[in-house]
């Protein structure tokens, strides 16, 4: 098969998956020739400015509408650019397919320029490296994409050969998941007095179900941040975030049994699990870290397995605000914080967009300090409502997230939450937003500075400021440059009279907020900080 036979043969395969979406910096090579029978097929390409954020915006896009979704880079310098899309879209458990011009097998002894072992650069970071050429090429395509929603979803990485030979297909894994919950787990729940139920990214495709077991249970309910809003945080029984931090603790230490649903080790930071309550896990794929030392684990289809646990709790002996003011407590400790000298405080800034954007409106948030309070109090109703990098936390994330969130949900609001450093990394994008007219509003952190880092630095050996300070950049200047309508504010009348009006713009538009850092040490300690 030649090169447009090959692309005609994946771009189907996609479609018949429910793709519809491609996303990609294309060269000169083999990717046109997808590009075009991708568009073909009936499929939308949206042209990115760099690799990385083009496999984000993909990623992203597959996370919302569960469909597996293409990113389209060149050889070499294209593919090495992409990694780090890629290592988060497996770490986040998202269905991407990435496809890569290569140097052609027929070549490869002659031609240097430009060549990588590709295949060996995306292994560690994809759930399966293969080479797509000219023979088994339908099967192979099927196989990708097959793969990629596989439980746990992740990326395919395909290297586009037509004149070398297919990558054998993957052995299919036995299917070993468990179809009932045993009468002993149930037996267990039942006798528990203070249970906590704790859901993570997993528990995503099974939010109705979850819903019907835990409303009106009297049983408190923390998320990881890729859960937020599997239930709705105005629930009584919401008591917040999960990140295996210690502001959960006075929760977890009080139970006499934890519940996990859908919670994957790759959500939480490193500390140790130091709760002593026996825990059980219900999810997708078995868990392979020893992390959480849980006493029993069934693993299969999560929204079966909850709906069989409907009723099954017993009497609860948690009072009825418990959950209520773990989550008030929480909250208290995060916004006491030091007054800001000048600028604004930066959870006064979340609370400002909160307060101002429609309800069901996404928010994308980058790494960085002000990620901490962001996913604190971005409250939402439903989990597709905020997003973030959670497994590799990767600074330049929010921006062409919220391109992909605006793709996936054309008739919400996108606000995109990044702080300077960030905003840096992906400014091209900027461009991508205005032609595509894209109702997405950036809030930028402008601090001027790398604040998580200045938090973490050592008194001694530190380099100083030249480690974690920048020049004041004009952001509101540089996003009317790329086409969208850039405010500023300094203080909290100037910021609620630009949140409003770049809120009513149909299309996008950037507020430049001015933040003083000085509360960020107390907001991390409030959340990580010792008891």
């Amino acid at each position: 098969m030649n090169s447009a036979e090959i692309s005609a043969s994946l771009a189907q395969a996609i479609v018949d998956a429910g793709g519809d979406t491609a996303f990609g910096m294309p060269g000169g090579g083999n990717n046109l020739d997808f590009i075009g029978a991708a568009e073909a097929a009936g499929m939308r390409f949206v042209l990115a400015h760099a690799e990385t954020n083009a496999a984000i915006m993909a990623s992203v896009y597959a996370d919302l509408t569960q469909t597996p979704t293409a990113c389209v880079v060149t050889r070499g310098p294209g593919a090495a650019s992409a990694v780090n899309g890629v290592a988060n879209a497996l770490l986040d458990r998202q269905p991407l397919i990435v496809i890569a011009d290569a140097v052609d097998s027929s070549s490869y002894e002659r031609i240097a320029h430009q060549r990588l072992d590709q295949l060996a650069l995306f292994e560690p970071v994809s759930k399966w490296a293969a080479t797509l050429g000219g023979s088994n090429t339908e099967s192979t395509a099927r196989a990708a994409v097959a793969t990629s929603m596989q439980a746990p979803s992740g990326p395919v990485f395909l290297n586009f050969d037509p004149s070398g030979a297919s990558t054998d297909l993957p052995t299919p894994s036995a299917d070993d998941a468990i179809r009932d919950i045993p009468q002993a787990l149930r037996s267990q729940i039942a006798a528990a007095v203070k249970p906590v139920v704790l859901l993570g990214g997993g528990a995503r495709v099974a939010s109705s179900a979850i819903r019907s077991l835990l409303a009106d249970s009297g049983v408190p309910v923390l998320t990881t941040y890729r859960a937020k809003g599997v239930v709705p945080e105005s629930w009584a029984n919401f008591a917040g975030i999960l990140t295996g931090a210690t502001t959960e603790a006075p929760l977890l230490e009080q139970s006499d049994l934890i519940i996990l649903i859908g919670v994957d080790s790759v959500e939480l930071i490193p500390n140790e699990w130091p709760y002593r309550a026996p825990v059980i896990s219900i999810a997708s794929w078995a868990e392979t870290s020893p992390y959480l030392m849980m006493e029993a684990e069934i693993v299969g289809d999560v929204a079966q397995l909850v709906s069989e646990l409907i009723g099954a709790f017993g009497d609860i002996g948690w009072s009825p605000d418990t959950a209520k003011s773990h989550r008030q407590a929480e909250l208290a400790r995060l916004t006491a914080g030091p007054a800001a000298e000048s600028g604004l405080a930066p959870h006064v800034v979340v609370q400002s967009a909160r307060a101002a954007a429609p309800a069901g409106s996404i928010a994308t948030v980058d790494a960085g300090a002000h990620m901490l309070p962001s996913m604190e109090l971005w409250e939402v109703e439903n989990f597709d409502e905020v997003l973030i990098s959670s497994g590799l936390a990767t600074m330049g994330f929010s921006v062409p997230a919220a391109i992909g969130a605006a793709f996936a949900r054309p008739d919400r609001r996108v606000l995109a939450f990044i702080g300077d450093g960030g905003l840096a990394m992906c400014l091209g994008e900027l461009e991508t937003i205005a032609r595509r007219r894209l109702n997405i509003t950036i809030v930028v952190f402008n601090d001027s500075r790398l604040s998580l880092i200045a938090i973490k630095r050592k008194p001694e050996g530190n380099g100083g400021d030249g480690a974690i300070a920048f020049n004041p950049v004009k952001f509101a200047d540089i996003a009317t440059a790329y086409g969208l309508t850039g405010f500023t504010a300094t203080d909290q009348q100037e910021l609620d009279g630009v949140l409003a009006d770049a809120l009513a713009i149909e299309g996008p538009s950037l507020v430049d907020v001015q933040v003083d850092p000085t509360s960020y040490p107390h907001i991390l300690n409030s959340i990580r900080g010792k008891r």
